[in-house]
């Protein structure tokens, strides 16, 4: 009653600042009067519309009489007519019976999106909002992805797609690329609180996302939805862990003026210890005494702000804004690609400046035509410090050098890199009529890097003119849709085009030299699904694409990744079959998800790490990427749900005239896999209240870190076998608005590697509070 008569209120205060336009807004229950989160509220005859948050809480601004329809797996589709601000509290009714298609008026974004021809995993982040969690650690519940990390919060991290890794899979932001937004504005830095869901592409990318990606893609989605709220969190930790974020919007009703504000903060010390690592004597006797010590040059900071004015809902645009994102990070470099070498005032610093500009606007013109445009203008200073002649060891003691040497490079540094990147992307897609529609996408992009480094000789400094890339890709689709929605087909053609300006060191005069290189390709693919049953569906898709080389690929970063200007762009085909499963049967639903994707790729960019500190890109001849997974998941009503998936790849040397033909790929995991189980209890204190209790397992199987036939038995490193699990307790009251979870990772304490001897960190606890208030 109290939550009825607080919305009232709000309505009344809206119903009076509005004129012709007006709010709708209410709670979906279940029979017991529970609110049912993700059922579809759309508009009828139309394709507008919102889903329910955890609470079964949506608003809606409408104008003019409409009709609602309210939808979801498992409840009868129900039809409410609406004439102006009302407060609804509707009941829907479980459904006796299988659904149909014809039954299933409207759908939730994230079906939609899973019913595609492609091969996609699509992650609900909604109801994972009031859990601790990073996106890596949401991702890294998906069926075949694996995400290596080098160590704690803001360590680099490798993206694993089906084999596919590092730039061979792209990351977009509701469909903006995210290649030059600096790393301290990564997947793993955005709160979870900011994003309602994650889709992952696998093998084909749809040609809305208007990227030269070669095996996959993983869109980020953000909450779009036109609404008042103010998000708050903050989260401690082990390690001196600090995460805070603060989410905002403001949408005046009547004008339609709209500010969004994003601002968040991570901060650790990363002085986690580390167990049975391989320390030299001090004695200097060479020996190596096995003991347990604890990182001591590894914190890490990092802090964004995103802020955008615009309006919305306009004849002129439905979205229109201007935006400004600054970010910043400092991070302590502990060791190299392994832990035989320790730093202790090895430092990174990056700082970027990014203006931004988003169009949006559907039925432009003419009923059917869409139109999405993107450009931003990048501007990032980043700093590789390696000014010490000290030589550390993990007990954090020294010894100082006389010669000019740095800890990690062989010479001191000071080396800073200024990047110039502007981006500009825009798709136009037209519906003609139920059955056709067409696709024009077009992305181009300019990166420049000027270095410098007062401490070295002019002549040994990279980048001291500029250095560019400039892109485009270009991208034309066609869907047809038969059989009443049953069968759905896309063909669709890409075209890359790259110009690169580099510098060459000369053998001969030790001096660089300026070089060119220009490419012009063609891909194309098709994609297609069909429904064998309402609730099953098999896919098959086929794709022929490039990838063009990157920046820091050709040009390195300064410190551990060195340059290699004459990487070729790489060339996949990659087969995709899938299918399907969604199955209701009364109070439990059953959700499959199996594919099996085959690639055969030529000049494959992988990174050499053979050396203890540094490492480049290199391309590897030819390689074959087989791939199985699955994954599924049970539902018993909103009580309990189970999940499991699978994934066992192997990549190999398909290079007939390499020694290490039919080899598998060094350092990539083969048999990977996780379990997690969530139970959550209601009305537990307070009305309205929910009680979560989550449960996650990781599996990785060992691989070997170098060549597999390569050394004899004794000097084969292998990353061990490893198992680990984490426990989480959540729990949200009044009406969502205020939330805590208690988190621990890593239960068992257990020993865990992502690369060879880069120990992660052991057991961790963290507490994560949040408030939510929206109307």
């Amino acid at each position: 009653m109290k939550r009825l008569l607080l919305y009232s209120v709000q309505l009344l205060i809206t119903s009076t600042l509005l004129a012709q336009s007006y709010l709708v807004q209410g709670i979906v229950t279940d029979e017991a009067d529970q609110g049912i989160p993700g059922i579809t509220v759309t508009i009828k005859a139309t394709t507008s519309g919102v889903s329910t948050d955890v609470s079964g809480f949506f608003s809606l601004p409408l104008e003019g009489k409409a009709t609602l329809v309210f939808s979801g797996i498992g409840f009868e589709p129900t039809e409410q007519k609406v004439d102006g601000a009302v407060n609804l509290k509707l009941k829907l009714k479980a459904s006796t019976t299988e659904l149909s298609a014809v039954q299933i008026v409207g759908k939730s974004e994230h079906t939609e999106v899973r019913e595609q021809p492609f091969a996609v995993s699509v992650v609900d982040v909604k109801p994972l909002k009031v859990q601790n969690l990073d996106v890596n650690q949401i991702l890294g519940t998906v069926s075949g992805v694996r995400i290596r990390e080098q160590g704690g919060l803001g360590s680099g991290f490798d993206f694993s797609l089906n084999g596919f890794t590092g730039n061979q899979v792209k990351f977009f932001l509701d469909g903006i690329p995210m290649d030059n937004f600096g790393s301290s504005l990564s997947l793993n830095n955005i709160p979870v609180n900011m994003i309602t869901g994650i889709e992952v592409y696998k093998g084909v990318v749809p040609v809305h996302l208007g990227s030269d990606a070669l095996g996959g893609a993983v869109n980020v989605t953000t909450d779009q939805n036109v609404r008042n709220y103010l998000n708050a969190s903050y989260a401690i930790g082990s390690f001196n862990t600090h995460r805070a974020s603060v989410l905002a919007r403001y949408t005046e009703p009547h004008t339609g003026l709209s500010f969004n504000a994003n601002l968040f903060l991570n901060y650790s010390d990363n002085n986690y210890p580390m167990r049975d690592v391989e320390v030299p004597r001090s004695d200097g006797s060479g020996k190596l005494d096995t003991v347990d010590v604890r990182r001591f040059h590894d914190a890490y900071q990092s802090q964004t702000a995103q802020l955008e004015l615009g309006l919305v809902n306009k004849p002129f645009a439905d979205r229109l804004f201007v935006g400004l994102i600054a970010s910043g990070n400092e991070k302590e470099v502990q060791t190299g690609l392994n832990m035989q070498d320790v730093f202790g005032e090895v430092m990174t610093t990056d700082q970027v400046l990014i203006p931004t500009f988003k169009y949006k606007k559907t039925n432009l013109f003419i009923a059917g035509l869409d139109l999405r445009a993107y450009a931003m203008y990048t501007r990032r200073k980043a700093v590789r410090a390696d000014t010490s002649s000290r030589t550390y060891n993990w007990y954090g003691d020294y010894s100082t050098r006389i010669n000019n040497a740095g800890e990690f490079s062989y010479n001191k540094s000071l080396f800073s890199y200024d990047d110039e990147s502007y981006l500009a992307t825009a798709n136009l897609s037209y519906q003609l009529g139920k059955n056709h529609s067409v696709s024009v996408n077009n992305t181009f992009s300019q990166f420049s890097r000027v270095g410098k480094d007062p401490m070295r000789d002019l002549s040994e400094v990279p980048f001291t003119t500029p250095n560019t890339i400039t892109k485009n890709s270009s991208a034309l689709s066609y869907s047809l849709s038969l059989m009443d929605d049953q069968w759905k087909t896309s063909v669709f053609n890409k075209t890359f085009m790259m110009h690169s300006s580099t510098q060459v060191e000369n053998e001969q005069t030790d001096k660089f030299e300026e070089y060119n290189i220009r490419f012009l390709l063609n891909g194309y693919g098709i994609a297609s699904t069909y429904f064998v049953a309402p609730w099953m569906q098999v896919k098959l898709s086929y794709e022929n694409t490039y990838r063009l080389p990157e920046g820091e690929e050709m040009f390195g970063n300064g410190l551990t990744v060195l340059p290699n200007t004459a990487l070729e762009p790489e060339q996949s085909n990659n087969y995709n079959a899938g299918i399907l499963v969604n199955k209701i049967l009364k109070d439990h639903s059953f959700r499959f998800e199996g594919n099996y994707l085959y690639r055969q790729a030529s000049d494959f960019i992988r990174l050499d790490a053979s050396q203890p500190r540094n490492s480049n890109y290199v391309n590897q001849s030819r390689v074959n990427l087989t791939s199985m997974e699955g994954g599924i998941q049970y539902t018993y009503k909103r009580l309990l749900n189970l999940g499991m998936n699978v994934t066992r790849q192997k990549n190999v040397n398909a290079d007939k005239s390499d020694r290490l033909y039919q080899d598998d790929l060094p350092n990539q995991p083969f048999l990977f896999g996780n379990f997690t189980a969530g139970v959550q209890f209601h009305n537990v204190g307070p009305e309205d209240s929910r009680l979560a209790i989550n449960w996650l397992s990781l599996f990785v199987d060992q691989f070997y870190w170098k060549w597999p036939s390569q050394g004899n038995k004794k000097y084969k490193y292998d990353i061990p076998q490893q198992l680990s699990h984490n426990l989480s307790v959540s729990y949200a009251f009044a009406e969502r608005k205020y939330s805590a979870s208690l988190a621990c990772n890593n239960i068992t304490n257990t020993i865990v590697y992502d690369n060879f001897a880069m120990q992660k960190p052991g057991r961790s606890f963290s507490l994560k509070l949040s408030y939510f208030l929206s109307n």
